[in-house]
Order: C-alpha cells, then sequence, then structure tokens
C-alpha cells in the first residue's frame, strides 16, 4: 500500500527478461505500442521470442510494414523465435505483396521457430507457396495452416517435433499446371502432401484437416485413391490422440474410408471429431448418416469417441 500512495512503478522494476517474456504474450500491435511507455521501453518489443501479426486489420501496408518486419528480423540475427503467427493478404494496390510474407517465413524457419501459424484472408495465387525448408524443420511443434498453398515436395518430409497440425482450406500446386488448385486430400497431389505430412511427423499428437466446400469425385481431374498408407505411420501408431476431419471431406465412400483408417489403425486416439461449422442447417441433418457409419467402425484404440460437433 505505501508503494502504491507514492506512486512507485514496481512493473517497471523488473528485469528485462521478464518484461520481454511479459509483452510476448500480447499480440505485436500491443507489444510495440509500449515502446512510448519510457526510454526503458523503447525497444523492449523488439526482444519478444514471437510476432503475432494481423496485417490485415492492424497494421499499415506497403513500406512501413516492409520496415517493421526488416527492422525486427535484423535485430534478432542470429537468434532463435518461439512463435511467428501471421494474417495477411495479397494487395497489390496498398503498396503489399505476399511475396514478403513468404520470404519471411524462409527466414523464421531458419531461426529455429517452434510454432507457425499462417492464415491468408484471400485465396493464394502463384507466389503464394509455403517454403520447402517448412517440410524438414527440426523445431517445428506446432503448424497452423489456413488458405495457403502446398507444393508435393520431391522428397521426404522430416518434422521429428510436430505435434500439432492444421490445414484448412489449403491450395496445391499441381506439378502437371502453374496454377493453383484447393487440396483434395483424397486424390493427386493433394492425397501425397497429406501422405507426407503424416508419416514424416513421427511424434504428432493432433491433427485437423478442414475444406469449405465438398469435393465430388474427379473435382481435382484425379481419380479418388482406394487406399492410404501401405505401412501404418509411427504417430498413428504411438502419439496420435486427436483427429478432426470436415463432414465435407468423407461426402462419398473414400472419405468414409479414411476416417476407418484413422479409426482403425491408431493405436492411442482418444477423440475423433467430426466437424460441420461450414455445413448449413440441412446439410448438419444429413451429416448423422455420416455418423451412423462410423459407429460400427472398428477401432484400435479402445478409448476412443466419435463426435459430430
Amino acid at each position: 500500500m505505501d508503494a502504491l500512495r507514492k506512486g512507485c512503478d514496481r512493473i517497471s522494476e523488473l528485469p528485462d527478461s521478464l518484461l520481454t517474456h511479459i509483452l510476448s504474450y500480447l499480440s505485436t500491435k500491443d507489444s510495440v505500442q509500449t515502446s512510448v511507455l519510457s526510454k526503458r521501453w523503447e525497444f523492449l518489443w523488439l526482444n519478444v521470442s514471437g510476432l503475432d501479426l494481423n496485417a490485415v486489420d492492424s497494421l499499415p501496408y506497403g513500406e512501413p510494414l516492409l520496415r517493421f518486419m526488416y527492422r525486427f528480423l535484423e535485430f534478432n540475427r542470429g537468434s532463435c523465435l518461439q512463435t511467428f503467427k501471421m494474417k495477411y493478404c495479397r494487395h497489390t494496390k496498398l503498396g503489399y505483396d505476399s511475396k514478403n510474407s513468404l520470404e519471411w517465413i524462409t527466414q523464421v524457419v531458419h531461426r529455429r521457430v517452434q510454432h507457425l501459424d499462417l492464415e491468408s484472408r484471400m485465396y493464394p495465387r502463384r507466389l503464394d507457396i509455403m517454403p520447402e525448408c517448412v517440410y524438414v524443420s527440426k523445431t517445428l511443434v506446432s503448424l497452423k495452416l489456413v488458405r495457403i498453398g502446398l507444393k508435393n515436395p520431391k522428397f521426404d518430409v522430416s518434422l521429428p517435433c510436430l505435434k500439432i497440425m492444421h490445414l484448412a482450406n489449403i491450395f496445391f500446386k499441381r506439378s502437371d499446371d502453374e496454377g493453383l488448385s484447393i487440396m483434395d486430400y483424397l486424390c493427386g497431389d493433394g492425397h501425397l502432401i497429406m501422405k507426407k505430412l503424416i508419416s514424416g511427423s513421427p511424434v504428432l499428437e493432433n491433427f485437423t484437416m478442414e475444406v469449405s466446400i465438398g469435393l465430388a469425385t474427379g473435382f481435382t481431374g484425379y481419380p479418388l485413391v482406394n487406399s492410404f498408407w501401405t505401412n501404418v505411420p509411427q504417430c498413428l501408431s504411438s502419439t496420435l490422440e486427436y483427429v478432426t476431419i470436415s463432414l465435407t471431406i468423407i461426402e462419398n465412400e473414400t472419405g468414409i474410408k479414411l476416417v476407418n483408417y484413422f479409426l482403425e489403425n491408431s493405436a492411442v486416439l482418444k477423440k475423433l471429431t467430426l466437424t460441420c461449422k461450414y455445413y448449413n442447417k440441412l446439410k448438419r441433418e444429413m451429416a448423422e448418416s455420416y455418423y451412423t457409419k462410423l459407429l460400427t467402425s472398428t477401432r484400435l484404440s479402445t478409448r476412443c469417441q466419435v463426435l459430430v460437433s
């Protein structure tokens, strides 16, 4: 009470290491705003171990955003980043090109980032392809991608520390085309990318894949697959506990087979959730038929629950 009456600033008495740790829980916008508090706070935000950027709503486009990112990365040259989270969109009229975002991703992966969370507000174009270094990160623990482009790598994926993978409305670069197509997990390169990502994540615990539209047979020009992995991926045998799949993915028999594969081969699976967040009321009622089919599936894990949400 005496300290309060005297107007003592106890927070500023804390060491820099603790203050930067506190700042890491704020969005980057709020963290930067603390720089006006005093001379001591002016550069503290540059020492945070992660970035949480909303380049769509909160930050200026064009040169100010570029200067901000280059300043932060230059100041932290050689240091590791724990988290890189960014919402962005291509908007060249405002002086911003998503190519810069992808260059930053390469840099943060090389700086041993642990948590990578990227969301594009617009559908990706040719430049919006995830850099291949992401497929062989030795430090990634969680990976969340929303409306991002992926390319089928010509090498084995290796993500030895990845525990959480969330893929939503992903696009992929077709090997026979320069453009991008919405990723169908059940056929063609989209299916191969999914297989490689899961096979290359031996300690994966939580996997989510979502598509906002139903993909009819042959939608991407490829036939639907009849089988999945020849050998059960290591994570299914030992670590995978939670799987979430859009009901839009299982609107055909191949999608049902994919869900059954997880149920029949995941030794420690606790919960498989079928999400219908992209469904209207009528579609949600139709979801009951898919759910009923899966209730009779054989489950390797006796503790596994199948839920619709």
